[in-house]
């Protein structure tokens, strides 16, 4: 049966070339189907794809030469997938030096990522707090509470030293000045109903920063809700993959970008706010995803003749 590996290397190259070439708003739910019946085959090609990435960070070309869908697919299938090695792969994405390069290729990160992250947990809850206490740009407050998403699904799903996460929970309660990652957390940790610390998140709640972070009745229903299982795009907890096909396929489709175009009914529509919204964002930045993140290689808006980067971008 010589002709077997031919077709299948002509269905892996078709599978990767529908990720390297998907269509906005159109998710390639076939190509996705036909992936898990070839795993092995695409493993090491999916691999690639995402150390090619890096390299480009790496030498400052990712966003000028790179593309986000490839890797982005590949990281999402290796972790569904579990193979081994994927867990660092996902850190190493989340945390490239050059910052605007990783949330380019990370996407919407503290929405969808902790799944990945969870499902390939290698235990390490001090990595995760080793993150968490780190002085980031502001712009990382997402990865941060990424992490704090991350630790309590650990939790939850019993994958990691529980003591080990109350403790630092109870520490973060204490130090954290960070307005979003504060929120999760005061949020997670009613949803998880970590009775040892809701007397000092009631007291938190009672401070300035408490109450910029999240308001009481928040907490309240948090309280009254249980741990949500499953991934639907409304479910923000964030749980293990189980069920490849179904889970991966549900997450994808929550992809901002894999969402229909918004119709507009009116003659006007090139004058309407929501289409010069996504003008610009489509010309302004290859990034997909629901919001603007300027390339740190163009011209700033500024108009001081310099990169983003090297301009506004510092700020």
């Amino acid at each position: 049966m010589s002709s077997t590996p031919h077709s299948q290397e002509a269905q892996v190259n078709a599978i990767l070339d529908a990720f390297a070439n998907a269509a906005e708003h159109i998710v390639p739910a076939q190509a996705l189907a036909d992936a898990h019946d070839h795993q092995q085959a695409l493993i090491p090609h999916l691999q690639q794809a995402v150390a090619q990435a890096h390299a480009l960070s790496a030498a400052g070309r990712l966003q000028a030469e790179g593309d986000w869908r490839l890797p982005s697919f590949a990281l999402h299938l290796l972790a569904a997938w579990r193979v081994p090695g994927t867990y660092d792969l996902l850190w190493k994405s989340l945390m490239l030096d050059d910052r605007y390069d990783s949330r380019w290729l990370m996407s919407d990160a503290y929405m969808e990522w902790p799944h990945l992250l969870i499902t390939t947990f290698d235990g390490d809850v001090g990595r995760l707090f080793r993150i968490l206490w780190q002085n980031d740009p502001p712009w990382n407050s997402d990865l941060r509470d990424c992490c704090t998403m991350v630790l309590a699904s650990a939790h939850h799903h019993h994958l990691g030293d529980r003591v080990a996460i109350e403790a630092g929970f109870a520490k973060m309660l204490d130090t954290c000045d960070d307005e979003m990652v504060l929120g999760t957390l005061m949020l997670f940790i009613a949803r998880l109903k970590l009775a040892p610390l809701l007397p000092r998140l009631w007291q938190v709640l009672k401070t300035r920063r408490g109450r910029q972070a999240m308001s009481r009745l928040d907490v309240e229903e948090a309280l009254a809700s249980p741990w949500r299982e499953g991934f639907a795009v409304s479910n923000p907890t964030p749980n293990p993959i189980n069920h490849p096909r179904e889970d991966l396929l549900a997450i994808i489709r929550g992809w901002q970008y894999f969402k229909p175009p918004l119709k507009h009914a009116t003659k006007d529509r090139e004058k309407s706010h929501t289409y010069q919204y996504e003008k610009r964002v489509h010309d302004f930045t290859s990034r997909p995803g629901g919001f603007i993140l300027p390339k740190r290689t163009l011209p700033c808006d500024c108009d001081s003749g310099l990169p983003y980067g090297a301009c506004c971008g510092q700020k």
